[in-house]
């Protein structure tokens, strides 16, 4: 007898393969940072298959996380460069 459910990894799958139209339309770098939040909720596989189905609010909470983990991602770059900075001017 065959599996009645998907797994949870198959839901991440078939959930990026409705938002392909999506991702299309977006920037090069936004396309980047798309594919990485898809990737980071396979991190959480056992977890996911205890959640239910989201709501149709999804289009509008994926483009809000886009714009997040962007200024995220600028400011881990920003205190990186700073730290290096601060590193240089203490071996000196």
């Amino acid at each position: 007898m065959g599996r009645t459910l998907s797994t949870f990894t198959q839901l991440i799958s078939e959930e990026m393969t409705s938002w392909r139209a999506f991702r299309r339309a977006l920037r090069r770098e936004d396309q980047d940072i798309l594919d990485a939040l898809f990737c980071a909720a396979k991190y959480h596989v056992a977890a996911g298959s205890y959640a239910s189905k989201a709501s149709p609010f999804e289009a509008m909470v994926v483009a809000m996380l886009i714009e997040s983990y962007k200024c995220n991602a600028g400011l881990e770059k920003r205190i990186a460069a700073l730290e290096g900075e601060i590193k240089k001017c203490n071996d000196a």
